[in-house]
């Protein structure tokens, strides 16, 4: 009998949301088959069975918020008791000594082995997927797929199915979040909506990192026409560098910044006790159909521009097409999030505790400045940083901030 747990995503989520199931008890699954998948306001994956047999129990619903290491569902035999199954039978939660370690080693877990499914196998589709093609009818067996290692998304199974899908989306026709009805209410010309399970998780967190950190954002500018420039050069280049962007040219200031700030590349896991850690895994925000994921780049400090942005973009898909691993979500040291290409000129990014810092990418306006020969005109680029202020001071942050704009400046001395 296999008790499947709510798995633990990273060191400091206390609870998941199952987004939907992709079976009922009494359904039979062979090991490697779709259980249910789950969502956190950081992450969206797919839970796989780990043996064959008959799932005997389901202890939760749809949108149900679970805490981790809790059992979710029973996989057997029929016949075999499982009344006597609770959130004890599940596996024992990591100790606070045990979490300590695990976070003073700062390297990443080992990448658990992917097992390669042939196509015509059905845990070869994204759950979105295999929910739509049975719905409607529709063979998987000869779709092209669309995503990451041959993964049928469904996009693909919707272009079988004679539709359109919008051009600038891979993952579905729908481009904004459909309520379902039966958490929408009208009355009186008041539409309510009922919180789904993940958007409370998302409200429980970030109440969370305000509650229990003293946060402070400080906002600086920098000239940005190195950045611009070697951005234009690089459109020129006949291979895969002409797809560098902005974005990744600050996350690489970022992470090769922080080798020289470890008070900013750090933990505080109580109110007694910081970790710095050597290497920069970068927590980087990346919005999907699901909502903000925030996949880590492992030792970001070790990359080249080119490497940096690659892995960047492998991650940005795996999280879009749903095949993100939650090692690959886990462990960041500091986090980076960008509003700047949507037009934000300054916000307030929320810290993800324990990290003790995260810059927000701004937009770049234009400025002017008087200098020795008269009016400069430039396009001026911006950075907001939040610190958590009982882990570091302002002015030491405020020597972090500077120290990423002047490597923004002198760009192409620093690559």
């Amino acid at each position: 009998m296999e008790i499947v747990n709510m798995p633990r995503l990273s060191l400091n989520e206390d609870s998941s949301v199952i987004g939907e199931w992709l079976v009922k008890e009494g359904d039979r699954v062979q090991k490697g088959d779709g259980l249910f998948s789950i969502e956190t306001d950081k992450s969206s994956m797919t839970v796989y069975a780990e043996s064959s047999g008959v799932v005997l129990k389901c202890f939760y619903g749809d949108y149900d918020v679970v805490p981790v290491m809790t059992p979710v569902c029973v996989i057997g035999e029929p016949g075999e008791d499982v009344s006597k199954v609770t959130a004890a039978d599940g596996a024992q939660e990591p100790t606070e000594a045990a979490i300590t370690a695990n976070e003073e080693k700062a390297e990443p877990s080992a990448m658990p082995e992917k097992k390669i499914a042939e196509p015509e196998q059905e845990t070869f589709l994204s759950p979105r997927a295999k929910k739509l093609a049975a719905e409607n009818g529709v063979d998987t067996s000869g779709i092209i797929p669309s995503g990451a290692e041959g993964r049928i998304l469904e996009a693909d199974v919707i272009l079988a199915m004679g539709k359109p899908v919008a051009a600038d989306s891979k993952l579905s026709v729908v481009q904004e979040p459909v309520i379902p009805q039966n958490q929408c209410e009208m009355k009186d010309g008041v539409r309510e909506i009922k919180l789904s399970g993940i958007r409370r998780v998302i409200a429980k967190n970030m109440m969370h990192s305000l509650a229990s950190t003293a946060q402070l954002t400080s906002h600086m500018s920098y000239n940005a026409s190195k950045i611009q420039k070697y951005r234009e050069w690089l459109k020129l280049s006949p291979g895969p560098e002409k797809g560098i962007t902005i974005t990744d040219m600050i996350l690489y200031a970022v992470a090769k910044t922080l080798k020289d700030f470890d008070y900013m590349n750090a933990h505080m896991v109580s109110d007694e006790k910081l970790l710095y850690f050597e290497d920069v895994n970068l927590g980087c925000a990346v919005d999907t159909e699901r909502g903000l994921m925030v996949p880590t780049i492992k030792k970001a400090q070790d990359l080249s521009l080119p490497q940096l942005s690659q892995r960047l973009k492998e991650l940005a898909e795996k999280c879009r097409d749903g095949s993100i691993l939650p090692d690959e979500m886990s462990a960041a040291t500091f986090t980076v999030s960008n509003l700047g290409s949507f037009g934000v000129t300054g916000f307030t990014p929320i810290l993800n505790p324990p990290q003790v810092g995260i810059i927000g990418i701004d937009a770049i306006g234009y400025a002017v400045k008087k200098t020795d020969e008269g009016l400069l005109y430039y396009p001026e680029g911006r950075l907001s940083l939040t610190y958590d202020h009982r882990a570091v001071d302002g002015a030491p942050s405020a020597r972090f901030l500077r120290a990423v704009c002047k490597n923004l400046e002198r760009f192409d001395e620093l690559v």
